[in-house]
């Protein structure tokens, strides 16, 4: 999958540790609407998805995720990967470390 671009905030110097999420969104229209979440921590809109569980591959969380996220139901046969973003910044759970978000 070709990765679209990358969101570096460059801000973790000194960091020893890597935490990496993969996670998924979806890219949803309807008509002439798009499906959009609104994130209210870092006050911005995004597509809906989140991350992903071990059990799962890209299609389940995403069918999950926009379920929990939307209430949508994801019909499996639409689904067509259009390509990845990498986010990376120091993580602000644990300051000693690099948080890396890889979206599908």
């Amino acid at each position: 999958m070709r990765r679209l671009f990358e969101i570096d905030l460059k801000d973790y110097e000194g960091c020893s540790k890597v935490f990496r999420r993969p996670s998924v969104r979806g890219i949803i229209f309807r008509g002439d609407k798009i499906a959009m979440v609104y994130a209210t921590n870092e006050k911005y809109y995004k597509f809906p998805g989140g991350g992903m569980h071990e059990d799962e591959d890209k299609k389940e969380a995403l069918l999950r995720e926009v379920k929990e996220e939307v209430g949508l139901d994801v019909i499996p046969e639409s689904i067509r990967e259009y390509g990845s973003v990498l986010r990376r910044q120091r993580s602000d759970r644990d300051p000693d470390t690099i948080f890396e978000q890889e979206n599908f």
